[in-house]
């Protein structure tokens, strides 16, 4: 007789990452006729993630530690670790995490931790007899892989492509609270230079203004960067860009480079390409500005203008820049 598989979603602190809904909701689905865990970190003090009332009996773990201050692997790997046990998540489990960096390499720590397998960033998963099968992307989104395991304990960062059907009735989860006690280790010792990049970071950020090759050079980038700037928007390359130089390594945008998750992403000069496109979460708002109407930049996005830079984005610097006075005055 086959044992049903546990499914838990772990959530770092909401700091650490972005809006967890989507998964949740996925996860939810996936675990009709079983029991979905919750096991949501946070700091001493801080609020709790509210519960959520999903399509799935779920039990909503609302977990603190009195020292939790730093949000990165080496404090939520020793912490998810403990919730797993409290929550008694027995073999066979399934453990997903929010995609994006700090969620890929908590799935790929505790995977060797636990002695379970890592499926990577998945846009899929299902459950199939005893295995799990996960779908990701690969070669910039131009090929889909599909990776099946019948380990123990399974772990993937999931991204939902669109929200799961839903075909049972909501209900509102149990709550269960607990204070960890796992050691963090301590925080590094570490010297702060004064950074020369002084625009906002890209992880995280909610408003991104990206430039590529069509840009032509620095001077483009640094039109773009004043209109950041107006906007309080993080400044973002493509790859080509950065290999010129006009764009420093830390901003590239893409499969080689950072991943992003803005609500509204602003491209000027991007093609589109699926390598530079894999950097960019499939939840953003796309407004595209590019000379060429046949740019594949156009095909995802929201709002698409054809002109040239050079004409269009120093009337939108000048009347930033215009509504940013009026409202000082």
């Amino acid at each position: 007789m086959t044992t049903a598989r546990r499914i838990a979603v772990l959530l770092p602190p909401a700091e650490a990452g972005d809006n967890p809904e989507k998964l949740l909701v996925a996860a939810a689905a996936l675990a009709q006729g079983g029991t979905l865990d919750v096991l949501a970190l946070r700091q001493s003090g801080a609020a709790p993630l509210p519960p959520q009332n999903l399509a799935a009996p779920t039990r909503w773990w609302d977990l603190s530690h009195p020292t939790l201050a730093r949000f990165d692997a080496d404090n939520l790997v020793p912490l998810f670790a403990q919730a797993i046990d409290i929550a008694g998540l027995n073999t066979p489990t399934l453990l997903l995490l929010p995609q994006g960096p700090l969620g890929e390499e908590c799935a790929a720590r505790l995977a060797s931790l636990l002695q379970g397998v890592s499926l990577g960033r998945c846009t899929d998963l299902a459950l199939a007899g005893e295995e799990v099968v996960g779908t990701r992307p690969a070669y910039g989104g131009r090929v889909a892989l599909q990776l099946a395991s019948a380990a123990a304990c399974c772990l993937a960062t999931w991204r939902p492509a669109a929200p799961a059907p839903v075909t049972a009735q909501w209900a509102s989860p149990q709550v269960h609270q607990a204070v960890l006690s796992a050691v963090l280790p301590p925080a590094p010792e570490a010297t702060v230079d004064e950074a020369m990049d002084k625009m906002p970071a890209l992880e995280g950020a909610r408003l991104v203004v990206s430039g590529g090759r069509g840009m032509q050079g620095e001077t483009g980038f640094a039109l773009l960067g004043r209109i950041a700037g107006q906007l309080g928007a993080a400044l973002g390359g493509s790859l080509p860009t950065v290999d010129a130089g006009w764009v420093p390594v830390a901003r590239q945008i893409g499969q080689s480079g950072k991943f992003v998750s803005p609500r509204i992403y602003f491209t000027v000069g991007v093609s589109g390409t699926p390598q530079h496109m894999a950097g960019v979460s499939s939840d953003s708002r796309i407004i595209a500005v590019n000379k060429d109407p046949g740019a594949p930049i156009f095909a995802r996005a929201d709002v698409g203008v054809v002109a040239e830079w050079q004409e269009l984005l120093p009337l939108l610097a000048e009347e930033l820049e215009a509504a940013a006075v009026a409202t000082d005055r």
